[in-house]
Protein backbone atom coordinates (compact mmCIF):
# COMPACT_ATOMS: atom_id res chain seq x y z
CA UNK A 1 0.00 0.00 0.00
CA UNK A 2 1.57 3.91 -0.81
CA UNK A 3 2.35 5.52 2.49
CA UNK A 4 2.58 9.02 2.70
CA UNK A 5 5.77 10.18 1.59
CA UNK A 6 6.45 12.71 4.67
CA UNK A 7 5.72 11.05 7.53
CA UNK A 8 4.87 6.96 6.33
CA UNK A 9 1.11 7.25 7.23
CA UNK A 10 -1.63 5.53 5.62
CA UNK A 11 -4.60 7.75 7.00
CA UNK A 12 -5.99 10.01 4.47
CA UNK A 13 -8.91 11.92 3.12
CA UNK A 14 -9.91 12.14 0.22
CA UNK A 15 -10.20 15.62 -1.29
CA UNK A 16 -10.74 14.92 -5.55
CA UNK A 17 -11.64 11.91 -7.14
CA UNK A 18 -10.74 11.10 -10.42
CA UNK A 19 -11.69 7.61 -11.91
CA UNK A 20 -9.05 5.84 -10.31
CA UNK A 21 -6.74 8.34 -8.98
CA UNK A 22 -7.53 10.44 -6.12
CA UNK A 23 -5.79 13.24 -4.49
CA UNK A 24 -5.69 12.86 -0.88
CA UNK A 25 -4.56 14.66 2.57
CA UNK A 26 -2.59 12.93 4.69
CA UNK A 27 -2.81 13.63 8.56
CA UNK A 28 0.69 15.29 8.74
CA UNK A 29 -1.07 17.63 5.94
CA UNK A 30 1.19 16.52 3.06
CA UNK A 31 -1.69 16.55 -0.07
CA UNK A 32 -0.56 13.46 -2.82
CA UNK A 33 -2.36 12.12 -5.87
CA UNK A 34 -2.87 8.34 -5.42
CA UNK A 35 -1.39 6.03 -6.87
CA UNK A 36 1.43 7.85 -8.30
CA UNK A 37 2.12 7.62 -12.23
CA UNK A 38 4.40 5.22 -13.61
CA UNK A 39 8.27 6.27 -14.04
CA UNK A 40 6.91 6.36 -17.69
CA UNK A 41 3.83 7.99 -17.60
CA UNK A 42 6.03 10.87 -15.27
CA UNK A 43 8.19 11.07 -18.46
CA UNK A 44 6.11 11.11 -21.42
CA UNK A 45 4.64 14.36 -19.88
CA UNK A 46 7.53 16.40 -20.48
CA UNK A 47 8.18 15.54 -24.29
CA UNK A 48 8.46 18.27 -26.95
CA UNK A 49 5.17 20.17 -27.00
CA UNK A 50 6.03 20.81 -23.06
CA UNK A 51 9.06 23.28 -23.78
CA UNK A 52 7.29 24.90 -27.09
CA UNK A 53 4.71 27.12 -23.83
CA UNK A 54 7.77 28.36 -22.23
CA UNK A 55 9.78 30.10 -25.62
CA UNK A 56 6.65 31.26 -26.64
CA UNK A 57 6.87 33.44 -22.98
CA UNK A 58 9.81 34.49 -24.60
CA UNK A 59 11.42 37.51 -22.14
CA UNK A 60 9.00 37.04 -19.39
CA UNK A 61 10.71 33.88 -18.90
CA UNK A 62 14.24 35.35 -18.97
CA UNK A 63 13.17 38.19 -16.62
CA UNK A 64 12.30 35.50 -14.47
CA UNK A 65 15.76 33.53 -14.65
CA UNK A 66 17.58 36.35 -14.48
CA UNK A 67 16.20 37.42 -10.66
CA UNK A 68 16.32 33.77 -9.41
CA UNK A 69 20.09 34.13 -10.43
CA UNK A 70 20.17 37.26 -8.48
CA UNK A 71 18.74 35.42 -5.46
CA UNK A 72 21.33 32.79 -5.71
CA UNK A 73 23.89 35.39 -5.41
CA UNK A 74 23.01 37.36 -2.80
CA UNK A 75 22.11 33.92 -0.86
CA UNK A 76 25.68 32.38 -1.73
CA UNK A 77 27.30 35.57 -1.74
CA UNK A 78 30.52 33.58 -3.85
CA UNK A 79 29.79 32.03 -7.14
CA UNK A 80 30.99 28.04 -7.01
CA UNK A 81 29.76 25.13 -8.15
CA UNK A 82 25.71 24.77 -8.90
CA UNK A 83 23.15 21.90 -9.47
CA UNK A 84 19.91 22.65 -10.99
CA UNK A 85 17.64 19.60 -10.09
CA UNK A 86 15.21 19.58 -13.12
CA UNK A 87 16.64 21.91 -15.47
CA UNK A 88 14.44 21.43 -17.79
CA UNK A 89 16.05 23.05 -20.97
CA UNK A 90 18.63 24.44 -19.25
CA UNK A 91 17.49 28.38 -19.84
CA UNK A 92 18.78 28.62 -15.59
CA UNK A 93 21.71 27.11 -16.23
CA UNK A 94 23.04 29.18 -18.95
CA UNK A 95 21.98 32.86 -16.99
CA UNK A 96 23.73 31.25 -13.46
CA UNK A 97 26.83 30.66 -16.01
CA UNK A 98 27.08 34.18 -17.20
CA UNK A 99 26.92 35.02 -13.49
CA UNK A 100 30.14 33.05 -12.88
CA UNK A 101 28.87 29.59 -11.44
CA UNK A 102 30.21 26.68 -12.43
CA UNK A 103 26.40 24.76 -13.72
CA UNK A 104 25.68 21.02 -13.98
CA UNK A 105 21.55 20.00 -14.12
CA UNK A 106 19.54 17.09 -13.80
CA UNK A 107 16.10 16.49 -15.63
CA UNK A 108 14.13 13.62 -16.39
CA UNK A 109 13.13 14.76 -19.76
CA UNK A 110 15.59 12.90 -22.34
CA UNK A 111 14.02 15.47 -24.88
CA UNK A 112 15.22 17.95 -22.99
CA UNK A 113 18.42 16.68 -22.74
CA UNK A 114 18.98 16.00 -26.07
CA UNK A 115 17.98 19.74 -26.88
CA UNK A 116 20.47 21.48 -24.45
CA UNK A 117 24.38 19.98 -25.47
CA UNK A 118 25.99 23.64 -24.22
CA UNK A 119 25.35 22.92 -20.46
CA UNK A 120 26.40 19.94 -18.87
CA UNK A 121 23.43 17.46 -17.79
CA UNK A 122 22.25 14.33 -16.81
CA UNK A 123 19.21 12.86 -17.94
CA UNK A 124 16.98 10.97 -14.97
CA UNK A 125 16.45 10.83 -11.48
CA UNK A 126 18.98 13.43 -9.57
CA UNK A 127 20.07 9.87 -7.36
CA UNK A 128 20.95 8.47 -10.59
CA UNK A 129 23.26 10.62 -11.90
CA UNK A 130 25.57 9.19 -8.88
CA UNK A 131 27.38 12.45 -8.17
CA UNK A 132 29.75 12.56 -4.94
CA UNK A 133 28.64 14.04 -2.01
CA UNK A 134 29.38 17.52 -1.36
CA UNK A 135 29.95 17.98 -4.87
CA UNK A 136 28.07 21.59 -5.01
CA UNK A 137 28.22 24.91 -3.29
CA UNK A 138 24.40 25.41 -4.25
CA UNK A 139 21.56 23.14 -5.33
CA UNK A 140 18.38 24.55 -6.92
CA UNK A 141 15.26 23.13 -8.00
CA UNK A 142 12.15 25.72 -9.59
CA UNK A 143 8.83 23.97 -9.86
CA UNK A 144 9.91 20.86 -9.37
CA UNK A 145 9.62 18.73 -6.46
CA UNK A 146 6.17 18.63 -7.12
CA UNK A 147 6.77 16.44 -9.94
CA UNK A 148 8.70 14.09 -8.28
CA UNK A 149 7.67 10.65 -7.65
CA UNK A 150 9.50 10.50 -4.43
CA UNK A 151 10.10 13.95 -3.04
CA UNK A 152 11.97 12.67 0.30
CA UNK A 153 14.29 11.22 -1.77
CA UNK A 154 15.09 13.83 -4.05
CA UNK A 155 15.53 16.40 -1.09
CA UNK A 156 18.24 13.79 0.68
CA UNK A 157 20.21 13.34 -2.49
CA UNK A 158 20.26 17.25 -2.56
CA UNK A 159 21.38 17.54 0.79
CA UNK A 160 23.80 14.44 0.30
CA UNK A 161 25.15 16.83 -2.82
CA UNK A 162 25.80 20.09 -0.57
CA UNK A 163 29.04 20.89 0.96
CA UNK A 164 28.98 21.22 4.28
CA UNK A 165 27.27 24.72 5.10
CA UNK A 166 26.02 25.04 1.14
CA UNK A 167 22.51 26.00 0.55
CA UNK A 168 19.77 25.08 -0.64
CA UNK A 169 16.80 26.99 -3.18
CA UNK A 170 13.75 25.61 -3.75
CA UNK A 171 10.65 26.86 -5.33
CA UNK A 172 7.19 24.69 -5.97
CA UNK A 173 3.69 25.37 -6.05
CA UNK A 174 1.59 26.99 -2.79
CA UNK A 175 -1.73 24.45 -2.06
CA UNK A 176 -2.80 27.16 -0.49
CA UNK A 177 -2.98 29.67 -3.10
CA UNK A 178 -6.45 30.69 -2.23
CA UNK A 179 -6.53 34.43 -3.85
CA UNK A 180 -5.61 32.36 -7.48
CA UNK A 181 -8.00 30.29 -6.67
CA UNK A 182 -11.26 33.07 -6.43
CA UNK A 183 -9.80 34.43 -9.26
CA UNK A 184 -9.80 31.15 -11.15
CA UNK A 185 -13.34 30.74 -9.87
CA UNK A 186 -14.43 34.29 -10.95
CA UNK A 187 -13.04 33.84 -14.42
CA UNK A 188 -13.72 30.39 -15.59
CA UNK A 189 -17.18 29.70 -13.24
CA UNK A 190 -15.67 26.97 -11.77
CA UNK A 191 -13.18 25.96 -8.99
CA UNK A 192 -10.18 24.58 -9.94
CA UNK A 193 -8.77 21.23 -9.62
CA UNK A 194 -5.56 19.68 -7.60
CA UNK A 195 -5.06 16.92 -10.56
CA UNK A 196 -6.35 16.52 -14.50
CA UNK A 197 -5.84 13.36 -16.34
CA UNK A 198 -4.61 15.09 -19.35
CA UNK A 199 -3.21 18.48 -17.29
CA UNK A 200 0.03 19.68 -19.07
CA UNK A 201 1.54 19.32 -16.01
CA UNK A 202 1.29 16.09 -13.53
CA UNK A 203 1.45 18.01 -10.12
CA UNK A 204 1.71 14.77 -7.81
CA UNK A 205 2.34 16.59 -4.33
CA UNK A 206 0.73 19.57 -2.93
CA UNK A 207 2.83 21.21 -0.50
CA UNK A 208 2.18 23.95 2.13
CA UNK A 209 5.01 25.69 4.16
CA UNK A 210 4.46 23.47 6.79
CA UNK A 211 5.08 20.64 5.25
CA UNK A 212 7.51 21.83 2.67
CA UNK A 213 9.76 22.76 6.21
CA UNK A 214 8.80 19.61 7.66
CA UNK A 215 10.08 17.42 4.45
CA UNK A 216 13.50 19.45 4.21
CA UNK A 217 14.09 19.14 8.29
CA UNK A 218 13.83 15.91 7.88
CA UNK A 219 16.12 15.35 4.90
CA UNK A 220 19.22 17.01 7.55
CA UNK A 221 18.64 20.86 6.34
CA UNK A 222 18.56 23.65 8.95
CA UNK A 223 18.30 27.19 8.72
CA UNK A 224 14.79 26.70 6.29
CA UNK A 225 13.49 29.95 5.17
CA UNK A 226 10.21 30.12 3.55
CA UNK A 227 9.38 33.18 1.55
CA UNK A 228 6.99 34.21 -1.30
CA UNK A 229 7.77 33.10 -5.03
CA UNK A 230 7.61 36.38 -7.49
CA UNK A 231 8.83 34.29 -10.33
CA UNK A 232 5.91 31.40 -10.04
CA UNK A 233 3.59 33.31 -12.81
CA UNK A 234 4.79 34.25 -16.13
CA UNK A 235 1.22 34.65 -17.70
CA UNK A 236 -0.20 38.11 -17.27
CA UNK A 237 -3.09 36.69 -16.06
CA UNK A 238 -1.31 34.47 -13.71
CA UNK A 239 1.19 37.73 -12.36
CA UNK A 240 -1.28 39.81 -12.00
CA UNK A 241 -3.26 37.55 -9.39
CA UNK A 242 0.32 36.55 -8.20
CA UNK A 243 0.96 40.35 -7.73
CA UNK A 244 -2.41 40.63 -5.42
CA UNK A 245 -0.83 38.06 -3.76
CA UNK A 246 2.47 39.45 -2.90
CA UNK A 247 0.75 42.77 -1.55
CA UNK A 248 -1.34 40.72 0.86
CA UNK A 249 1.79 38.72 1.75
CA UNK A 250 3.46 41.94 2.42
CA UNK A 251 0.65 43.64 4.47
CA UNK A 252 -0.20 39.95 6.71
CA UNK A 253 2.84 38.03 6.53
CA UNK A 254 0.56 35.28 5.21
CA UNK A 255 1.00 33.48 1.48
CA UNK A 256 -1.97 32.94 -0.72
CA UNK A 257 0.55 33.01 -3.69
CA UNK A 258 0.47 30.77 -6.21
CA UNK A 259 4.54 29.53 -5.33
CA UNK A 260 6.30 29.04 -2.05
CA UNK A 261 9.98 29.94 -1.99
CA UNK A 262 12.47 27.91 0.39
CA UNK A 263 15.89 28.69 1.30
CA UNK A 264 17.37 26.31 3.52
CA UNK A 265 20.93 24.83 4.30
CA UNK A 266 23.09 22.26 5.51
CA UNK A 267 24.37 21.77 8.24
CA UNK A 268 28.02 22.74 8.86
CA UNK A 269 28.69 19.29 10.95
CA UNK A 270 26.20 16.51 11.73
CA UNK A 271 25.70 14.98 14.74
CA UNK A 272 26.98 11.48 14.99
CA UNK A 273 23.90 9.54 15.88
CA UNK A 274 22.11 11.40 13.07
CA UNK A 275 24.89 11.30 10.82
CA UNK A 276 24.16 7.16 11.16
CA UNK A 277 20.49 7.18 10.90
CA UNK A 278 20.97 9.37 7.73
CA UNK A 279 23.73 7.30 6.44
CA UNK A 280 21.38 3.86 6.98
CA UNK A 281 17.97 5.88 5.55
CA UNK A 282 20.15 6.50 1.97
CA UNK A 283 21.49 3.02 2.05
CA UNK A 284 17.64 1.66 2.26
CA UNK A 285 16.81 3.74 -0.02
CA UNK A 286 19.15 2.34 -2.82
CA UNK A 287 18.32 -0.81 -2.01
CA UNK A 288 14.21 -0.27 -3.01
Amino acid sequence: MQRCNLCGGTTWKTRERHGATRVVECRCGLVFVTPVPSRGVIEAAYQDDYYEAWQAQGSARRRMWERRADLVDEVAGTAGRLLDVGCGDGTFLRTAQKHGWRVVGTELSRNAVERSKDVQLSQGEVWEAAFPASSFDVVTSWHVIEHAGDPMRMAREMNRLLTPGGWLILATPNVNDYIFRVGYAAGRLRWPTLYEADERELHLYHFSESTLVRLLAEAGFTEIRTGFDEGAATVPSKRAVNRLAHAWYRLTGVNWGIGLLVVARKPTAMPSDQEDNYVSTQRAASEE
